[in-house]
């Protein structure tokens, strides 16, 4: 499947801001389940753009700018290759022992997705879910892991505006709602609590007849796979409707966009995301001929109030 994304991100502030650095992790990734052939970013201001790769290999863009607009329009556009395979944690033959730890020999890429940390952190209120769903001898690993998916899935209802990009999985569990954030933090939370290596994922998906959408889901490492992924949002394995731009230990590590301003004003950013597929790859100007943004605009912060320092600085 040949996708284009449009991932539009307006930031205003409601007074003039000093100075404001910006990260972007928005450029989709390249490796065996799909490629990247091209990415564009833009913001209609005469500044560079810098790259450079961060320790868990997600492309990231930055820059400075000195006195911005108050309202600033960043546009990432990209063309994306995916493989239409799905077949999940499921191609995984390795089982549970008959007792004790599973005793893998964790390759050193995994380790930084074996700990319990920030919001996949350890709570008594996992408990129940642990207990739930304790995996039996000579189960095979990959099955489990879509059955404590789909058990999530079924048990937590997603629901917006109920958590927060900072909310811990105590919050899903306390309320028994989220959205596709905390139902991936929840799953790498059990996963990584019976010992298989489990990272976060940020991108798109790609829903035709339906608006699109920034999404998260959950690889999971498995011996004779390696990384494998699976939504549990969504009930399913990582298919051809799904764009990777970035990889962590959880949201934390992959924000879309993240960055810090000097100013007293309150801060607003709104977001479009839009998918379409191609039948064939578009010529080299294809990033001049984009279609019109169709897409409901999402507030993710409004109204934001900081403490300020003693010149009337704020942060983000």
């Amino acid at each position: 499947m040949i996708l284009e994304i449009q991932h539009e991100t307006t930031i205003s502030y409601a007074s003039p801001v000093r100075e404001w650095l910006c990260e972007l992790r928005m450029e989709p990734a390249s490796d065996r389940g799909q490629r990247c052939h091209s990415f564009r970013i833009s913001t209609g201001l005469s500044h560079p753009v810098a790259n450079y790769r961060d320790g868990f290999g997600n492309s990231v863009h930055h820059f400075n700018l000195l006195a911005p607009p108050q309202k600033v329009r960043i546009l990432a556009a990209s063309i994306v290759e995916t493989e239409e395979s799905a077949v999940g944690p499921v191609a995984s033959q390795v089982t549970f022992p008959e007792t004790g730890p599973l005793g893998w020999d964790l390759p050193l890429q995994t380790l930084d997705y074996m700990s319990l940390r920030g919001p996949v952190r350890r709570t008594p209120l996992l408990e129940p879910l642990r207990t739930a769903l304790v995996p039996r001898p000579r189960t095979r690993v990959g099955v489990w892991v879509c059955q404590v998916a789909e058990q999530i899935r079924s048990q937590f209802e997603y629901a917006r505006d109920v958590t927060d990009a900072s909310s811990p999985i105590d919050h899903i569990l306390t309320h028994g709602k989220g959205v596709c954030q905390d139902f991936t933090h929840l799953m790498i939370a059990m996963l990584r609590s019976w010992g298989v290596p489990a990272r976060y994922v940020s991108g798109y998906i790609h829903r035709p007849n339906r608006e699109s959408q920034s999404h998260a889901w959950c690889e999971v490492w498995l011996p004779d796979v390696g990384w494998t992924g699976y939504d549990p949002t969504n009930g399913c394995p990582i298919g051809g409707e799904f764009v990777k731009t970035a990889i962590g230990r959880d949201f934390s590590d992959v924000p879309p966009n993240k960055g810090i301003y000097l100013g007293s004003g309150e801060e607003r950013i709104e977001v479009r995301v839009a998918t379409r597929t191609l039948e064939r790859m578009p010529s080299l100007g294809w990033h001049e001929e984009l279609a019109p943004l169709d897409a409901p605009v999402q507030t993710v912060v409004h109204a934001v109030n900081y403490q300020a320092d003693a010149d009337g600085d704020q942060q983000q």
